[in-house]
């Protein structure tokens, strides 16, 4: 059986029904259920593998580090190597500067990973405690019924970890326990030219370079192999996901997981940056 969205007053909804509900979906996304913070079902259903949210979320004005969003299971399949932005590329800019800043319905300002288009959402984590805190630094789609990120795991009882703020400012540990959904709305957008999802950080490993996969109901995707360097300082990895990102999707969810080969990333920042037609 695999799992259903039901959009709900902008709440993502999981049921277990077969996937041909999902009208219009272009891929699968797999059968696990997306748990509740208390790792329970949303459904009340058992899932196939309990996962708990920990991670804190936080909802901020800009000024005070805010942000947020969710998806379905990561890809397994390896992506294309070139050096590209159509298949995945690490931007050459390490502090963040915006470029091609567009008008039209988002809002959120030029991008820091150096993306084309206007920041339609921008996460980041902060430390509480040895615990990684979500926090909304940008929020830039016209829709803001559905806002939400959070960091799940694979098993009850997770807690999201923050970590090395010895080499970089830190961020979330992302590797085979957990992953980030982010839950989002693009209704007022009226037609995409580009989409791209970065993320600022570096590789968790001692020698061994990362990447990072997405999940879409539209799609899955990966970046090239050792993508992500594990060399210190931080920069920003990018990715096009132009084919899993629609406009006027009232019930977008992402979901990103580290690859390989460390298969562990230290995520500071998350951003998707959108370039209107």
């Amino acid at each position: 059986m695999d799992a259903a969205v039901n959009l709900r007053s902008g709440v993502a909804v999981f049921s277990w029904v077969s996937l041909s509900v999902l009208a219009g979906c272009a891929s699968h996304i797999d059968d696990d259920c997306i748990s509740c913070r208390d790792g329970g079902a949303r459904d009340g259903s058992t899932p196939k593998d309990a996962r708990a949210d920990t991670s804190a979320d936080a909802h901020t004005s800009d000024a005070n580090q805010g942000d947020s969003a969710t998806a379905k299971d990561a890809p397994s399949d390896a992506p294309s190597a070139d050096g590209s932005i159509d298949g995945a590329v690490k931007d050459a800019a390490k502090d963040g500067t915006a470029s091609d800043a567009t008008t039209g319905a988002i809002t959120g300002g030029p991008c820091l990973s150096g993306a084309q288009g206007r920041t339609a959402f921008r996460i980041k984590w902060i430390a509480a405690g040895a615990q990684a805190q979500t926090v909304y630094d940008e929020w830039g789609l016209p829709d803001k019924t559905r806002e939400r990120a959070s960091v799940y795991g694979y098993s009850i009882g997770f807690t999201s970890s923050f970590v090395d703020t010895f080499l970089g400012s830190g961020g979330v540990q992302l590797d085979s326990s957990d992953f980030i959904d982010i839950e989002f709305s693009t209704v007022g957008v009226s037609s995409i030219a580009r989409a791209t999802l970065s993320i600022f950080g570096r590789s968790y490993a001692t020698t061994t370079s990362g990447s990072f996969s997405w999940t879409t109901f539209l799609g899955t995707g990966a970046t090239a192999t050792n993508l992500v360097s594990n060399v210190a300082p931080y920069e920003w990895y990018s990715a096009d996901v132009g084919s899993v990102i629609a406009s006027g999707d009232g019930g977008a969810l992402l979901r990103v997981k580290a690859g390989p080969s460390s298969g562990s990333l230290a995520v500071n920042k998350l951003e998707l940056c959108v370039l209107e037609k």
